[in-house]
């Protein structure tokens, strides 16, 4: 079921292939999608780190 289907009242069956408001929609996601993209590859590196420096921190066990 597409997402303007119940609150479109223009909708008819096959309409979200030429509807502007659905490509709207659809742009929005995508810019949406690729900002949060880009936040995760942005950080990624810093959370890798972050993982790996408290993971030194921890005790270990002694070694037999």
């Amino acid at each position: 079921m597409l997402p303007c289907q119940t609150g479109c009242h223009e909708y008819q069956e096959g309409c979200h292939k030429g509807c502007a408001r659905w490509r709207s929609f659809q742009e929005k996601q995508s810019a949406q999608r690729q900002a949060k993209k880009q936040y995760l590859r942005l950080h990624d590196p810093r959370r890798t780190q972050t993982i790996h420096q408290y993971a030194s921190m921890m005790a270990r066990a002694p070694m037999r």
